[in-house]
């Protein structure tokens, strides 16, 4: 599978995880369960492919990935029915601002209050280059659920990927999660 989707699937991921919405939500540690969907087949193989291969890791190679992904706040495995299930970190500053909690490389963000509990976000990043939108819906300060259209260009193609994200607060203590290095 070519390390690029792999990248771009992980960021859109991470993207998706937006725990911001129309109110501030908490922060601390969230849940999210990332489920993608696509209709283009190859895209399909590649995203089976990356879950194949995260539940087929040995402990020293998942591991190695928890560490690299914790160093960014996140802790990423896979779930059931191959949802991928994300624990991050998010600081007080970071649901002020509304800021996405994995910003890595030169991303831009922007969001657009449509009502109390609803708003539509978009982002462009350009390493990977992956550009997405959606909308989020917050149920509460400790509860949302985004549908997410994240596209991204490998080999002169473009790709379009579905992504449903339900993400849920589990405490205010992020144990060893620690948030993202700036």
């Amino acid at each position: 599978m070519n390390r690029s989707i792999a990248s771009a699937l992980v960021l859109a991921c991470a993207c998706a995880a937006l725990p911001a919405g129309a109110q501030t939500l908490k922060p601390g540690l969230w849940s999210l369960s990332n489920t993608m969907t696509s209709s283009d087949p190859q895209i399909s193989q590649a995203m089976s492919a990356v879950q194949q291969h995260m539940a087929n890791m040995s402990p020293e190679q998942r591991q190695q990935m928890q560490t690299m992904m914790q160093q960014n706040g996140v802790q990423l495995d896979v779930g059931a029915n191959g949802a991928l299930q994300t624990k991050l970190c998010m600081t007080r500053e970071m649901a002020e601002r509304k800021e996405f909690p994995v910003q890595q490389g030169d991303c831009r963000q922007s969001f657009t209050q449509q009502s109390a509990t609803r708003g539509h976000i978009a982002f462009t990043c350009t390493t990977p280059k992956v550009s997405g939108e959606g909308d989020l819906v917050a149920d509460n300060d400790t509860s949302y659920r985004a549908r997410m259209k994240i596209r991204s260009e490998e080999q002169g193609r473009n790709q379009t990927v579905d992504m449903d994200v339900t993400g849920k607060w589990l405490s205010a203590d992020c144990g060893t999660i620690r948030p993202r290095a700036k």
